[in-house]
């Protein structure tokens, strides 16, 4: 069962960039199959930590403070951003650099 979130739902989410909004519509996405009550949310805090080494990959660990307005909670999200994804969003927001 799929349960798609869409940006709309999101108060705040223009303070996240490509890849975050990606991974933060894909949380909240299974949270919802979850709980058909969840949503809609607000972004309270972003918290954007420095690049860390994990094996061969530099990731910069993300936390996202959210509350839900439907259920009356707040909640915090993780997210591992790669240096990669980092690269897919400057590509996709500079084209022709």
């Amino acid at each position: 069962m799929e349960k798609n979130v869409d940006e709309s739902e999101i108060k705040g989410i223009e303070k996240l960039s490509l890849m975050e909004k990606k991974h933060l519509l894909a949380q909240l996405a299974r949270d919802r199959i979850k709980d058909a009550a969840s949503g809609p949310w607000e972004i309270t805090d972003v918290h954007r930590g420095g690049w860390e080494t994990i094996k061969d990959s530099m990731i910069q660990p993300v936390e996202i403070d959210i509350n839900d307005l439907g259920k009356e909670a707040s909640f915090r999200v993780w997210l591992d951003i790669t240096d990669s994804e980092r690269e897919i969003e400057i590509t996709a927001k500079y084209p022709h650099t």
